[in-house]
């Protein structure tokens, strides 16, 4: 039975030279993505060309909504070899012995597997360039390692008792009896915060024993 399209369909449009001949090819395809129609467009419209293509596509159409698969119809009208041939300005399908070379070529890249494109020996040019590289035509996948989860030994915390050492006596000053930075000071220093002012020349007066010694100018006072 024939498997009819929707009114409103899915297509795309390519346009094509073949060793300078010019062309058109619009296709359709079901939902499922599969084809379904083919239109060709090639030389003036009236011309014999024009007009054998437009039947061709008709042919064409009609086979593969009746369930003709697409690799048939690539296996049989892939490699035929008539001109127009030789360079196209197609990245993929860089030389085409013929218009139906490439279109069927250009057909399996667009609507078939790759298994069944391999089989049928039609590859992308990214395919070849990748079995070039690689030595394969597929993408290599690798597997994705899924690291072990690391179980990290939980170590015992000993205490540790840190006993206060006994403070220093600084500059031989022992800390007993020392009330006050300022204490301390006076003590180290030997002068205290109110020893006098010399008469002579106003420097403060440092203690030297039970008297009071000016580091200006030598002058003493307190002494007994």
């Amino acid at each position: 039975t024939r498997r009819r399209l929707p009114k409103s369909r899915p297509a795309q449009t390519t346009s094509f030279s073949v060793g300078g001949a010019e062309g058109y090819m619009t296709t359709g395809a079901y939902a499922d993505g599969a084809l379904a129609e083919v239109f060709l467009k090639l030389g003036k419209q009236g011309s014999t060309l024009a007009g054998v293509m437009d039947s061709f596509s008709i042919a064409v159409s009609i086979g593969l909504q009746y369930g003709v698969p697409l690799e048939t119809f690539v296996e049989k009208f892939s490699n035929l070899r008539f001109e127009p041939a030789g360079m196209t300005d197609d990245a993929d399908i860089r030389m085409a012995q013929s218009m139906m070379d490439y279109i069927f070529r250009r057909l399996a890249l667009d609507y078939l597997p790759f298994e069944s494109r391999s089989a049928l020996g039609i590859y992308s040019a990214a395919e070849r360039a990748r079995a070039l590289e690689t030595g394969t035509y597929t993408e290599e996948q690798k597997p994705q390692a899924v690291a072990a989860p690391v179980s990290t030994p939980v170590k015992k915390v000993q205490e540790v008792k840190i006993e206060k050492a006994p403070a220093a006596n600084a500059a031989g000053v022992g800390s007993a009896g020392v009330g006050s930075s300022m204490e301390l000071f006076e003590k180290m220093s030997g002068s205290k915060s109110d020893a006098p002012l010399c008469m002579t020349c106003g420097v403060k007066m440092r203690m030297a024993g039970s008297c009071f010694v000016c580091e200006g100018c030598g002058n003493t006072s307190g002494c007994s």
